[in-house]
């Protein structure tokens, strides 16, 4: 009989464990801002913390029930209290002190901010009519690691006869001095260039509100140079959001 409710308890606090698991680590991986392409955020909290949190459930019903030597129904419920005070106690401390520790997004009168930007691209980079989320893309990297896609305006891009202009915004998720954005269009190898962006701090301000000045992209993405006539520009500001 004690085996059956050792395993009953193991088992109810393994599921508690799930549950918990998936909302810590869904919290931790937005916090530590794990990219959302091809579901990577998603199979880290499902087939990572998921599983850990059924571990440790288990050992830590099959520990309480253990060590819970009272017998009958009373030694039952005091057991499983314990073992979900643990797992509580467990999954607090995991999500608190990360979040304490970790880099804010930066704010402007208290409101979180994204970046907005126009990115100028020669005329010979036809733009398909219909939006296609791979003719355009446009990623944030902060120190160095790409961080976030960005969302571009199809409704917004122009065409004269000698530029393109893609409008598209990302949200800044981190007092990063080191940010630059990664710009392609279509699968051409010339076609996918990073533009540093120097002059943008790492808490932006209201002063940051206004445009930039054009920046041109001085290399490509296997970091090989570009020439003039096939350099991207970018000019930028950042803009205070709700969220």
């Amino acid at each position: 009989m004690r085996i059956v409710r050792t395993l009953l308890i193991a088992l109810l606090t393994a599921f508690a464990g799930s549950i918990l698991a998936f909302f810590v680590g869904d919290y931790l991986t937005k916090l530590a801002h794990v990219p959302e392409m091809e579901g990577q955020r998603a199979m880290t909290v499902f087939f990572l913390c998921v599983p850990l949190g059924i571990l440790a459930g288990l050992i830590v019903g099959t520990a309480a029930s253990i060590m819970i030597r009272r017998r009958g129904p009373a030694g039952f419920f005091t057991a499983q209290a314990w073992s979900l005070l643990i797992m509580c106690g467990t999954a607090g401390f995991l999500g608190g002190v990360p979040c304490l520790v970790s880099d804010k997004p930066p704010k402007i009168d208290d409101k979180h901010v994204e970046l907005q930007f126009e990115l100028r691209a020669p005329a010979r980079f036809k733009i398909p009519e219909q939006p296609d989320g791979y003719s355009i893309r446009v990623s944030l990297y902060t120190d160095n690691q790409q961080s976030r896609f960005a969302f571009i305006d199809w409704s917004g891009i122009t065409e004269d006869a000698e530029h393109v202009m893609i409008p598209g915004r990302v949200p800044l998720l981190t007092h990063s001095k080191n940010r630059s954005l990664l710009a392609s269009i279509g699968n051409e190898p010339i076609a996918s260039q990073f533009i540093e962006l120097k002059n943008l701090p790492a808490a932006p301000g209201k002063q940051d509100e206004s445009w930039s000045d054009w920046i041109f992209a001085v290399e490509r993405a296997d970091l090989s140079p570009i020439s003039g006539s096939e350099r991207f520009a970018i000019r930028y500001r950042v803009h205070p959001i709700e969220r």
